[in-house]
C-alpha cells in the first residue's frame, strides 16, 4: 500500500468524523441557547467558536454579531472556513476520489450523497428557523458513510488507517465537547444529559449511574469509560491497537505515542468539572492526539520520497 494512500485514508476518517461531530456540538449549543440559562444565546455561540478555535476567523468575516443563522452558515456551509462541515466533506470526497480504486463502491456512493445534499442548497433554508434539519441530515449521512466502512471495507491496512483517523478525531472532539459544556453549563445536570444524548451515550450512562448523577460523573464517563464508543479512552485504546496492527509498523513512533497517551489517561485523576485543572487535562489530551497524528505522518514518510511502499500488503 502506498504511503500517500494510507495518509489519504487517514484524513478521510478525520474529515468525516469532524463533520459529524461539529454538527453534534452545534446541536448541543443550539438546544442550550433555547433553554433558560445564565448565559445569553450570543455567549453560547461564542463559547462554541472558542472551543473550535474559530473565534477570530468568525469575527474577521462576520464581525461581532452572532446569530443562529450566521453561525450555521459559517460552521456548516461557508467554504471560506476550512473547518466547516461543507469544507470537510468536500476534502473527504476529494481524498476519496483519489483512492476510489481501493475503497468500496458503497462508501463512495454514501460520500457522494452527503456531498450532493450539502451542495444542492436546500439545507441552507433551515439555517435560522429549523437548524435541527441540518444537524439530523448531516449526522444521518455520516452514519451511512461509517456504516459502509463497517460493512464493506476489508480489515486490512486501508481500513486501519481510516479508522485511526476517525478515532483520533473523535477523541479530540469529545474533549472539546466536554470543554464547551463545562464552560457553558458548569454543573447543570440537564445540560450534561443533553450532551450524552448527542453522542448516543444517555442510555449507557443512566443505566449505570442514573439520570440525576452529578456532572463530574458524566465527565469521567466521557473521558474514561473504555466501553463507551465516543469515550476518549475507548477511542485512544482502539487507535493504539490499530497502529500496532499495521504491517511494518514495528519501529514506528506513533504506536508508542498512542500507547503512552492511552496509559496516561487510563490512570489519570479527572478534576471536578468546575476546577480550572480540568482545562489542563483536556488540553494535554488534545496535544497528545496532535503529536500522535504528526508522528504517524512522519512514520509514513520517514524513509523519504512519495510514493514509497511502507508494506507489501495489497488492498
Amino acid at each position: 500500500m502506498l504511503s500517500r494512500h494510507a495518509e489519504t485514508l487517514f484524513w478521510i476518517g478525520r474529515y468525516v468524523e469532524r463533520s459529524s461531530y461539529i454538527t453534534r456540538m452545534m446541536d448541543v449549543a443550539y438546544n442550550k441557547q433555547l433553554e433558560r440559562s445564565a448565559r445569553s444565546s450570543d455567549e453560547v455561540w461564542w463559547d462554541l467558536l472558542r472551543v473550535l478555535y474559530l473565534e477570530d476567523d468568525y469575527r474577521a468575516e462576520y464581525g461581532d454579531d452572532v446569530t443562529t443563522a450566521s453561525i450555521n452558515r459559517y460552521l456548516v456551509f461557508d467554504t471560506e472556513n476550512s473547518s466547516s462541515v461543507k469544507s470537510s466533506v468536500t476534502q473527504a470526497r476529494t481524498n476519496m476520489m483519489n483512492v476510489r480504486d481501493i475503497v468500496p463502491l458503497e462508501l463512495l456512493e454514501a460520500m457522494n450523497r452527503l456531498h450532493a445534499q450539502l451542495g444542492a442548497g436546500g439545507l441552507e433554508g433551515f439555517v435560522e428557523q429549523t437548524p435541527h434539519q441540518i444537524y439530523e441530515t448531516v449526522a444521518g449521512q455520516c452514519r451511512a458513510i461509517t456504516g459502509a466502512v463497517d460493512e464493506a471495507m476489508p480489515r486490512d491496512d486501508g481500513y486501519r488507517f481510516l479508522m485511526i483517523g476517525r478515532l483520533l478525531e473523535r477523541a479530540e472532539m469529545t474533549c472539546r465537547m466536554v470543554d464547551v459544556n463545562r464552560t457553558v453549563s458548569g454543573r447543570d445536570v440537564s445540560s450534561w444529559m443533553t450532551v450524552l444524548r448527542s453522542v448516543s451515550g444517555f442510555h449507557a450512562f443512566t443505566r449505570e449511574h442514573g439520570p440525576l448523577a452529578p456532572a463530574d460523573e458524566v465527565v469521567e464517563f466521557m473521558l474514561l469509560e473504555p466501553s463507551f464508543p465516543f469515550g476518549v479512552l475507548h477511542c485512544l485504546q482502539r487507535a493504539w491497537q490499530l497502529t500496532q496492527e499495521v504491517i511494518g509498523a514495528g519501529t514506528w513512533q506513533s504506536p508508542r505515542l498512542a500507547g503512552r497517551l492511552t496509559a496516561d489517561l487510563q490512570y489519570a485523576d479527572i478534576p471536578a468539572v468546575d476546577s480550572p485543572d480540568l482545562e489542563g487535562v483536556l488540553e494535554r489530551i488534545e496535544n497528545g492526539i496532535r503529536e500522535t497524528s504528526e508522528a504517524l505522518h512522519h512514520d509514513l514518510y520517514q524513509f523519504g520520497g512519495d510514493p514509497l511502499l511502507y508494506s507489501f500488503e495489497a488492498l
